[in-house]
């Protein structure tokens, strides 16, 4: 397969799910599309490093991840503040969606990434193992402290 069909291949694939994942961690569209614009052009210089599909797919995570990280400390946003935030498509979600995807946003990035991966990409938690290269359990235990701490930051809605 040539380098174009592969670039659209990829991008076509797998561009709205690294969109999401830049976006948790930057929450604004032109930094998200910046980072995304990184990862493609990396990806074509890496293109046969690639040993299988899920490696490919792995690799854009994980660089999508870290160019957002990276962009975070480079920056003056390291403190983002969360009504800043620019929602994409929020005219058809509630407040509560919107109050859930900000404290997200507010995680720690060690919980934001497995937050990320396993309920708005669908990874198992054996594919974040993978992805994160941290064991299965620490994904775990990750996803249950995010909970807890998500709970407490939404406390709010269960009182109403």
């Amino acid at each position: 397969m040539d380098k174009n069909k592969e670039f659209k291949t990829a991008y076509d694939n797998y561009g709205e799910m690294l969109y999401r994942i830049a976006f948790v961690y930057l929450a604004n569209q032109d930094d998200v599309e910046d980072v995304l614009q990184d990862v493609f052009i990396s990806f074509l210089t890496n293109l046969s490093k690639f040993r299988s599909e899920e490696h490919k797919k792995a690799w854009l995570i994980r660089t999508t991840q870290n160019k957002s990280i990276n962009l975070l400390k480079a920056s003056s946003r390291k403190n983002i503040n969360i009504e800043d935030i620019q929602l994409q498509g929020s005219e058809a979600v509630d407040d509560l969606h919107i109050d859930i995807l900000k404290q997200i946003i507010s995680l720690d990035e060690k919980y934001k990434s497995v937050v990320i991966l396993y309920y708005y990409n669908d990874y198992s938690v054996s594919e974040i193992a993978q992805i994160l290269k941290i064991s299965k359990s620490a994904v775990k235990m990750r996803l249950k402290r995010s909970r807890e701490l998500l709970k407490i930051k939404l406390e709010d809605y269960e009182n109403e």
